[in-house]
């Protein structure tokens, strides 16, 4: 009869532990799913990433590029407005020194 009971509890003992052991592998697997996912998302943000970067690198350089362009073009337009107002001085002078001059 001891024996018996002895077995009975140790059959017990190992169902519960045979569950035990099959509920953590049932959750170890998904684990693992979750792993393989969080995996591909974090290559994914780094790829992300690294366009990101190539981005800015690029705007930058493009940036100083344009920003060269609109120098050059800023002097071009300030020299066209510097020969606009001696052009425009230059008729003003000829418009008053002909009107000073008497009609023949």
């Amino acid at each position: 009869m001891m024996s018996s009971l002895a077995n009975a509890i140790l059959f017990i003992a190992l169902v519960t532990t045979s569950t035990m052991v099959a509920l953590m592998y049932r959750k170890l697997k998904r684990l693992d799913q979750y792993h393989a996912e969080y995996k591909r998302i974090f290559d994914r943000t780094g790829e992300a990433l690294m366009g990101a970067q190539n981005a800015v690198a690029s705007f930058g350089s493009e940036g100083r590029e344009t920003l060269a362009l609109l120098g050059a073009r800023i002097d071009e337009a300030r020299a066209a407005a510097q020969r606009l107002e001696e052009l425009t001085l230059s008729a003003r002078e000829l418009t008053q020194s002909r009107s000073h001059i008497p009609n023949q």
